[in-house]
């Protein structure tokens, strides 16, 4: 807690100074120079609290990143975003999918039978798989980092924090549209464009779509993108007090997705299981179960997946607040074959949501403000293929799965004076899961003591091989037929609800100095895994400590934030191999996890002459696993645990593994992000070079705390450099990202039955060159 209480001393020494700051700085305006350029630090409007207000008036930890600082940061996929918010870390996995973890709180979601512990909101509608959070980062106004849980606003709890997605809305009486194309390396192509039409006086269209592709980063032609998507906006507005908004989508994912790579073999070269060396390296390697060295991978992986989604935001303006309502539905159709694991996965998945949420909310000009809301949800998935081949291992799931999640909740404000306010929050969820399906598999384990080298992995295939032993010298196999079960009538049912709350209490020191502490909870229901026994876990919850600080020095040319925090995770979900009560090792999610987090977050800018801005965010973070014990099954003969952790006792038919004190994946103690804009005038055209800079000190990329799953501390450069021609209507930017060509990971995991780890990595150096048109 040392952090935390250098951060209050801290807060205290800015609020007795911005005292006597605001006795002789003007107030704070946004005011142009001569050349219209701004001499003070312009203000994000967010709507984090369900209200409109300004970032800095905000009484909670978010960061908020413009459309704008988007484009420039190259921002293409959720993956991107580890870059510009240091708290938040997103890793690119299998297929579609994306991790999410903010300071550390999140979760591997290895298929539809999790949810993720990071909320992802689109225009105010929640995603409710993370293999659907790609197809929205063109044509946006702003990204909203929400850090902490969010138990008492939004319409599904999420344990550690929410992003929110929020795209430009139609305007008004104006016609106008935007354009533009990039290239650059791996023949890498992007073009993005919208128009805004009026529609008579109270009505308009915005139209938008965007196009990104590029050749595959790694050597075997994995790591490629190709991405088609569409959305048009109608807003109406019949009266002052009634607004429409609708938006509809339509993403297509194509390729051949995220590629693994081992490793051992090295990162450097991105040589990926599909290129030479990696099939090289891949037939060197021993299967510990079948007894012969791996097959190196001969088909390729592709991407097919489609999304699209409708929803409206309704707004009701009357005499005691504003009604809002939010009706939504979203539909996702997957089919993808991956090796990114080390291993095959061959899945078809088919997700519907429909989604409904109802607000009350109260303006500012009385002493007692409120909002109030329900919320309804309800998620089904149908998954006939969930295909997994380990070689002499191989597993495939069907099942379908549901999920109604009903809640209300929250929020009195109290101004008990002008500056000073006191808030609570509550919310009360109730939900409901259904699951029904099966599982069958099969095992060809070696059964010879000198090894099995004439033994034949288990084929690529729907149909699962018959039963059978070989008994030709050197093959030594059999082939078990693994069975979990097929829950058919004994379809599982549990329901889940929580009462959720937050107190908080925030003072204006002065107009530009606010002070705000607050202590919220955090809820994410329990559910299922395929097991013989009926697999079943808990939810997970969360408690979160802030006090932090919002302020502008300087008339209004320097800003500096300050949030010291404390989180208590309890009940994390943690997935694993396990051994269920038939002797069977199954993929089992378990509440295995109790963490804690502190630490301290810095964020200034510095607005210095009306051509020159400087910004830095600084994030210290101190994550500890209190307790982490679970058990494993022994499938060495007690060789190894395949950890990076000692084992409780001696191990058995399992292993009891101890993770406990250390520190969780994707937290790094250190994040840091630097930037910097410089604007020249050249005659009536304008040139504006912008650096950025992150960097992060070593970081966990796995769940097993083994050596190959660190990434050790490093920078990553970004920059660009824009023309825009005399009137403001073309720009020509040359840009360059990861400009000293760092390879990092992104995720690892350890293939099983083998000595090896697979990674995914992220982007190397591009750069390219864009032109950008307005009308």
């Amino acid at each position: 807690m040392k952090q935390a209480l250098v951060a209050g001393c801290a807060l205290a020494v800015i609020a007795a100074a911005s005292n006597a700051a605001a006795q002789t700085a003007s107030p704070a305006a946004q005011s142009p120079s001569a050349n219209g350029q701004l001499t003070t630090l312009s203000d994000i409007v967010v709507t984090a609290q369900r209200r409109s207000e300004s970032l800095q008036r905000a009484a909670l930890p978010v960061s908020a990143v413009s459309g704008a600082a988007l484009v420039a940061g190259g921002v293409t996929r959720p993956s991107e975003l580890t870059t510009i918010v240091p708290a938040l870390q997103v890793a690119p996995a299998a297929g579609p999918s994306s991790l999410f973890y903010l300071r550390g709180v999140g979760n591997f979601n290895g298929n539809a039978l999790s949810d993720p512990a990071i909320a992802f909101n689109f225009d105010g509608v929640y995603i409710g798989r993370p293999s659907s959070t790609s197809g929205f980062f063109y044509d946006i106004d702003r990204v909203e980092v929400l850090k902490g849980p969010q138990g008492t606003l939004y319409g599904r709890n999420a344990t550690g924090g929410a992003i929110n997605v929020i795209s430009q809305k139609p305007v008004l009486g104006q016609y106008s549209g935007d354009a533009s194309v990039a290239y650059g390396n791996y023949s890498a192509v992007r073009a993005d464009g919208d128009v805004n039409i009026p529609m008579g006086d109270d009505a308009a269209l915005r139209a938008a779509a965007s196009y990104v592709r590029h050749d595959g980063y790694m050597k075997d032609g994995t790591d490629d993108q190709d991405d088609l998507g569409g959305r048009l906006s109608f807003r109406w507005e019949p009266s002052k007090a009634v607004s429409v908004n609708l938006v509809a989508d339509y993403f297509h994912q194509g390729g051949k997705g995220v590629g693994g790579t081992p490793v051992q073999l090295g990162i450097d070269g991105r040589p990926g299981f599909l290129s030479p060396a990696g099939q090289a390296f891949t037939a060197a390697q021993p299967d510990l179960l079948l007894g012969q060295a791996f097959t190196p991978f001969s088909t390729r992986p592709h991407l097919n997946d489609s999304y699209w989604g409708i929803s409206s935001t309704i707004d009701w303006r009357t005499p005691i607040g504003t009604v809002t309502l939010v009706p939504a539905w979203r539909d996702s159709s997957l089919n993808f074959l991956s090796d990114t694991p080390g291993f095959y996965l061959w899945q078809r998945e088919h997700d519907r949501q429909g989604s409904l949420e109802a607000r009350l909310t109260s303006g500012d000009e009385h002493p007692l403000r409120y909002l109030l809301g329900a919320f309804y949800y309800n998620e089904t998935n149908e998954v006939p293929q969930f295909y997994v081949n380990q070689q002499a291992n191989v597993n495939l799931d069907t099942y379908k799965q549901s999920d109604e999640n009903e809640a209300v909740f929250g929020r009195l404000t109290y101004a008990v004076t002008h500056d000073f306010r006191l808030s609570v929050g509550a919310r009360y969820t109730y939900e409901t899961k259904d699951l029904s399906g099966s599982l069958s598999g099969d095992l060809r384990p070696c059964v010879l003591a000198t090894g099995c080298p004439g033994a034949s992995p288990i084929p690529l295939s729907l149909t699962l091989p018959p039963p059978n032993f070989n008994p030709v010298a050197g093959a030594g196999t059999l082939t078990i037929p693994s069975f979990v079960g097929d829950l058919g009538a004994n379809a599982l049912h549990r329901t889940f609800d929580k009462v959720t709350y937050r107190v908080g209490a925030d003072w204006d020191v002065t107009a530009h100095n606010l002070v705000y502490a607050s202590f919220e909870t955090g809820f994410k229901s329990g559910g299922f895994f395929f097991t013989s026994d009926n697999g079943v876990y808990r939810p997970e919850t969360i408690e979160a400590f802030t006090l932090g600080s919002k302020n502008r020095f300087l008339d209004n040319r320097l800003q500096l934030n300050l949030e010291a925090f404390y989180w208590r995770y309890r009940d994390q979900q943690i997935s694993h191999l396990v051994d269920d009560s038939a002797g069977q090792s199954v993929f089992a999610t378990q509440n295995v996890g109790q963490a804690s987090y502190k630490g301290v977050e810095i964020d200034t800018r510095y607005k210095l002459s009306a051509t020159t801005e400087l910004n830095a965010d600084v994030q210290y973070l101190d994550a500890t696993y209190d307790s982490f014990v679970y058990q494993t099954p022994n499938l060495n003969g007690g060789f190894a645990n395949g950890t990076g952790c000692p084992n409780l006792v001696a191990p058995g038919a399992s292993y009891t593994i101890n993770c406990s004190g250390k520190t969780p994946p994707y937290a790094p103690a250190w994040t840091i992000n630097l930037g910097g804009e410089q604007t020249v005038y050249l005659g009536e055209g304008r040139l504006t070079g912008d650096l950025r800079a992150h960097w992060q000190s070593k970081t966990l990329t796995g769940l097993e705390f083994l050596a190959s799953e660190y990434q050790a501390a490093y920078w990553n450069v970004d920059a660009q450099l824009a023309y825009a021609f005399p009137g403001g209507r073309y720009t020509v930017t040359l840009y360059g990202d990861n400009l000293f060509d760092k390879t990092t990971i992104g995720n690892t995991f350890p293939t099983p039955f083998s000595l090896f780890t697979s990674a995914t990595l992220r982007p190397p150096r591009t750069y390219g060159v864009r032109l950008s048109g307005k009308f």
